[in-house]
């Protein structure tokens, strides 16, 4: 008879999956947990689910009646709205300031105030820490391109779409924890403004940030998209995050915290 150290005794895992639509687009859930806390990891997916589809409904712009749109009309102030609303304005602000102005909310002359740039990356950081509470060994999160992961030994490697070529990859990127975001045209058309010129973004041709938390990482990565190449400078004085940009002509920068696989 013979025995293992008691490090290499592990108990069997279970592999979780879900798919949700919620804010026009797809969520896709990846979870690893011990087999005897399936039940409570898929109990913690079904909170982040939910969780998704408040942050929908309290933020979206494309009801009339919703809180975030109510609040910039003016019809709420900042002490009635939810306290994610004012979560949001304070950080939405300090990012406008982060980025030199390249982030704002009101890039777009022809729509309300829109904080889906942040939100949605936001939603998805605290969807993938709601997972990672219900006894998750590991969680991977992606919406529509903008991928949380948390706890994993061996890294991730996260394909890149050339907006050029939509079938095609442009480079992987190799990730043990963390976010990764892509901002272009390729997929919604201009939905990115240059707040400089109020006209759609066309200094890159796509911009994928990497760094510690996905709301920050969104951000980022739709205000280098519409500040192009010099959004780096910037970019530079945020510990941890990084960039991989694809230019018009199809040639590519790196710059700061991003590991290519």
């Amino acid at each position: 008879m013979t025995s293992e150290p008691a490090e290499q005794i592990r108990p069997p895992a279970a592999r979780l999956t879900q798919v949700e639509h919620a804010m026009g687009t797809v969520f896709s859930f990846v979870v690893t947990t011990a087999e005897g806390d399936r039940l409570e990891t898929r109990a913690a997916i079904g909170d982040a689910v939910a969780w998704l589809h408040e942050v929908d409904r309290r933020f979206t712009t494309y009801a009339p009646d919703s809180e975030w749109l109510r609040y910039a009309r003016g019809e709420l102030g900042l002490d009635d709205v939810h306290p994610d609303v004012r979560h949001v304005v304070d950080r939405t602000r300090q990012l406008t300031e982060e980025t030199e102005g390249a982030f704002s909310l009101t890039a777009d002359p022809h729509r309300a105030p829109d904080p889906a740039a942040y939100v949605k990356g936001w939603a998805i950081q605290r969807a993938a820490q709601l997972v990672l509470a219900g006894r998750a060994q590991s969680v991977f999160v992606n919406g529509g391109g903008d991928i949380a992961i948390t706890r994993r030994s061996e890294p991730w490697r996260i394909g890149i779409q050339d907006p050029h070529d939509p079938a095609g990859l442009v480079a992987t990127i190799e990730i043990d924890h963390g976010a990764v975001a892509t901002s272009g045209a390729y997929e919604r058309g201009d939905h990115v403004f240059d707040p400089s010129s109020g006209r759609p973004a066309e200094a890159l041709a796509s911009a994928t940030v990497v760094g510690p938390d996905l709301g920050t990482a969104d951000a980022y990565s739709t205000a280098l998209f519409a500040a192009g190449e010099r959004g780096l400078e910037w970019l530079a004085r945020r510990p941890g995050y990084g960039a991989y940009l694809v230019r018009s002509d199809g040639s590519t920068v790196t710059a700061g915290a991003v590991r290519l696989g």
